[in-house]
């Protein structure tokens, strides 16, 4: 089998954690292949290096293969994960190239620094896999473009442009590429093709990693944490802090692991708070999406990070769903009961205005007993009452009542 990993859009952090779980997923399955889709303008250099990385530690061949036909484009980053594979293949009228870094103004870095040292990276990249290491430099250097005929004629294609992903995998059969495990004959002619899709995981820090919701998370998230805490809206100081934890996440600037600590170590607290106070409201709902955000970004469950078989990972899988599917139903049915509470109308209310009858002659601005729904009551008299007629309950003093005959509120 050959499995299908598809690189498109900015390459994020969340890119590099797919193309991992995707290659160590194809390698516990004994994949003869993995296939890199590039469709992508480019992104994060550390999120590229860490990519190739995953290349060259990859015990299956990689290739990387720019798609679909006259659309797609591998610019930038893509460029460089193209160099780096161990076979490198580009659909007709497709384009690469364009690799010099940009600040994050979109202008070009013209520092010697960074350019010397991306320059020894693709250069060390093309020697490695026999491209053409000085059209592999004028990437960086020129900002160099090919087109797929182009690029093949060049040396930095393996092969002439293919349209479709069948007949790649009939080109590439029988290949022979170097891998960590030593030289492999690739067999793909006949192979099956499975597309690998994003684990939950990678679709939410997919959907945080883009800079552009990343920094309006982050900016955003301060904003309303620093407004929260000086005005006392701790309500917005909550969803702040959760947003600029998640914006952090996103831009990469800590690793995912301390991110992720961060997300439960607020989600506790939030709980912690919820439970001094009454209600089930805004601190224990925030919590529980702080916590619940953290262990999904924090845990990988996936059969080859474990050593298991997929049917034991699916077993395992449902048990942790039998296991927090009912405390989740739980903290639903308190949270709906609490509300009921908060909607019911208050006892005093259904007090004013009802019926009781006087036990005792109660002089005006006197007290006696009255009776009201069978119990026995202190009652403080408007009017004067006599025994046995009719009161309507006019007001609540602590524990008396305060009343008026029934009689002149009707004649009034």
């Amino acid at each position: 089998m050959v499995y299908v990993l598809r690189i498109e859009g900015t390459i994020t952090p969340a890119t590099a954690i797919y193309v991992e779980e995707g290659l160590r997923q194809a390698s516990y399955e004994r994949a003869s292949a993995a296939v890199l889709i590039l469709n992508t303008p480019g992104g994060l250099l550390d999120s590229t290096i860490k990519i190739l990385d995953l290349i060259e530690q990859s015990e299956i061949p990689v290739i990387a293969y720019v798609y679909p036909p006259g659309s797609a484009r591998a610019w930038s980053a893509g460029t460089y994960i193209l160099v780096g594979s161990h076979v490198a293949a580009m659909a007709s009228h497709t384009i690469i190239g364009s690799c010099q870094p940009v600040d994050f103004t979109g202008q070009p870095i013209n520092d010697t620094k960074r350019i010397n040292a991306l320059l020894k990276l693709m250069e060390t990249k093309a020697e490695e896999r026999g491209r053409n290491v000085t059209v592999a430099k004028r990437f960086i250097t020129e900002n160099l473009n090919l087109k797929a005929d182009e690029a093949y004629r060049l040396g930095i294609t393996d092969i002439p442009p293919v349209d479709e992903l069948k007949e790649l995998l009939d080109l590439v059969d029988g290949m022979e590429v170097k891998t960590k495990v030593g030289v492999v004959r690739l067999k793909t002619s006949s192979a099956s093709i499975v597309e690998y899709s994003p684990s939950l995981r990678v679709a939410v820090l997919t959907v945080i990693s883009d800079p552009q919701i990343a920094y309006i998370l982050m900016t955003v998230g301060l904003l309303a944490l620093i407004f929260g805490l000086a005005s006392g809206v701790y309500p917005s100081a909550v969803v702040g802090a959760l947003m600029t934890i998640l914006g952090i996440i996103g831009l990469g600037a800590t690793p995912l692991s301390f991110g992720s600590m961060l997300l439960i170590a607020l989600g506790l607290i939030l709980l912690l708070v919820e439970a001094l106070t009454p209600g089930f409201g805004l601190f224990g709902i925030s919590g529980i999406i702080s916590m619940a955000l953290g262990a999904l970004l924090v845990i990988t469950i996936e059969p080859a990070r474990w050593v298991v078989s997929s049917e034991w990972m699916g077993t395992f899988v449902w048990m942790i769903v039998a296991i927090t599917a009912p405390i989740a139903a739980f903290a639903a049915f308190t949270a709906y009961k609490v509300i009921e509470v908060r909607r019911r109308k208050p006892a005093l209310g259904a007090i004013v205005n009802e019926i009781a009858e006087a036990v005792d002659d109660i002089d005006e601005g006197g007290e006696g007993f009255v009776i009201f729904r069978g119990e026995l009551w202190m009652a403080r008299a408007l009017k004067k009452v006599t025994k046995g007629s009719k009161v309507r309950i006019v007001a609540k003093d602590g524990p008396r009542l305060v009343v008026e005959p029934l009689e002149r509120k009707s004649q009034q």
